[in-house]
C-alpha cells in the first residue's frame, strides 16, 4: 500500500514539477510584490526540488523498504509544507 502512495506521489510530483518549471507565468500574477525575475527563480527552484524529490521516490519505490519509504514521505510533506510557506509569504 504504501509502495502505490509512493508512486503516486512521484506522478504527481512530475506533474507539478513540470508546471512549476514550463507554466511559471501562470503563478507570476499572484506574487505582484516582488521582482518577476525573482519570482520565476523562485518557482524554478522548486520545480527541480521536486524533480529530485520525484526521482529519489522512484528509488524508494522500487526499493520498497519500509523505513525509508516513510522517510521519503516525511521528507516530501517538509518540502512541501516549506514552498506552501514561502508562496503564502510572497502572495501576502
Amino acid at each position: 500500500m504504501i509502495r502505490l502512495l509512493i508512486f503516486a506521489s512521484v506522478v504527481l510530483l512530475v506533474i507539478i514539477s513540470v508546471f512549476l518549471l514550463k507554466k511559471s507565468s501562470v503563478f507570476l500574477p499572484l506574487m505582484p510584490n516582488d521582482d518577476p525575475d525573482e519570482n520565476r527563480q523562485f518557482l524554478h527552484q522548486f520545480g527541480v526540488f521536486y524533480l529530485i524529490l520525484a526521482a529519489i521516490g522512484l528509488l524508494v519505490g522500487i526499493v520498497n523498504l519500509t523505513f525509508f519509504s516513510l522517510f521519503y514521505i516525511f521528507g516530501l510533506l517538509v518540502i512541501s509544507t516549506v514552498f506552501s510557506v514561502m508562496l503564502a509569504k510572497k502572495i501576502l
